[in-house]
């Protein structure tokens, strides 16, 4: 008997796209100074206040996906302070365990390295993220053609030197 296969498939998973790195990244807008600010799929952010802290996981077009927080009574019980560095660790720890639960591997930090260095709770919470497996990079997108996409007309062709670039060579 010889295989099936099927003739039509729909992609229930709408985020599959970005985990296998199809989907085009957002680049962020043309002027602005740090372009890489708005260049992310997943940002994690921790925002603290003077009596709680709370963890986010930013999605570019829907916004916050997931969230953990001192606000929780479940996790509010068990810490000594809402506000000091091992509330911000463990945060962490809730947040990575739940992205990871949801299918979601990959992250962006929304803080740049020099505020992490600086601040020790978002030291903490960053290295408790990597160390409970979520990777604090995203993937390189792979690049759109006919190999991955049947319906892309045109192929791109390897820039050549014209007369003028090899003059200014010499």
């Amino acid at each position: 008997m010889p295989p099936r296969f099927v003739w039509r498939f729909i992609n229930r998973n709408p985020r599959n796209n970005e985990l296998v790195g199809r989907q085009k990244f957002p680049t962020g807008y043309q002027f602005e100074k740090d372009r890489a600010h708005r260049s992310f799929i997943y940002k994690v952010a921790l925002v603290e206040s003077k009596a709680h802290q709370e963890g986010f996981l930013v999605h570019y077009r829907d916004g916050v996906v997931l969230s953990a927080s001192t606000r929780e009574a479940e996790i509010s019980q068990q810490l000594y302070s809402n506000t000091d560095a091992c509330a911000a660790l463990n945060i962490a720890r809730v947040l990575a365990m739940r992205c990871l639960q949801s299918g979601i591997h990959f992250a962006r930090p929304s803080a740049s390295e020099e505020e992490i260095a600086k601040s020790k709770h978002q030291k903490h919470f960053f290295e408790a993220l990597r160390s409970e497996g979520l990777t604090l990079q995203e993937p390189e997108p792979v690049e759109h053609s006919y190999e991955n996409d049947h319906r892309f007309t045109w192929q791109r062709y390897p820039l050549k030197a014209n007369r003028q670039e090899k003059l200014d060579e010499l």
